[in-house]
């Protein structure tokens, strides 16, 4: 088998004029117009390489009215505000080793998500990562909050969202306010 490969090779080896080519005069163009780096515009044309594109991630809206918002047994419950609106409801059950409820509005759809981590009503209030499996949210928020009204407290802080855990959106400062 060994023979058949190399008898054609031979064959085209025999055939090759020995003749060397001086090239040195020969230019390459291309070569001497390309950039260095990426991210430079030659001609107005960009030269960035696309590695992959995200869908962006769709804008929340305001939950409206919070009566209607259904988020089970719950003691008390926080909310993120931001501009006079409310994008994020979550609450717990009374016991320290349950998971937590949130819910978010995308066009038009409340959206109700689990707590990552069990915790409470105590987990929820310093900020819980919460998921539906397609959003996940998380709440940065300050350590020290200020006191709303005798069982309320609001902190400064920030939303973050991710679709797909893909792209990511920040909303903020807003607020993280807890109450009983």
């Amino acid at each position: 088998m060994t023979a058949l490969l190399a008898a054609p090779a031979l064959a085209l080896s025999a055939c090759a004029d020995s003749t060397d080519v001086d090239d040195s005069d020969i230019t390459d163009e291309a070569v001497e117009e390309a950039p260095e780096e990426f991210g430079v515009a030659v001609d107005n044309i960009a030269n960035e390489r696309a590695v992959g594109v995200d869908a962006a991630v769709p804008a929340l809206e305001d939950l409206g009215d919070l009566q209607q918002v259904d988020l089970g047994d719950t003691m008390g419950a926080c909310a993120f505000t931001m501009d006079d609106k409310t994008l994020l409801l979550a609450g717990s059950p009374a016991q320290d080793r349950a998971r937590g409820t949130g819910v978010i509005q995308v066009a038009g759809r409340d959206r109700v998500l689990a707590g990552s981590e069990l915790g409470g009503p105590d987990a929820i209030s310093a900020g819980p990562t919460m998921t539906d499996g397609e959003y996940t949210v998380q709440i940065e928020r300050a350590s020290a909050g200020t006191e709303a009204d005798a069982e309320t407290m609001g902190y400064e802080a920030t939303l973050l969202v991710r679709k797909d855990g893909a792209n990511e959106v920040s909303y903020g400062p807003g607020t993280w306010m807890c109450g009983v």
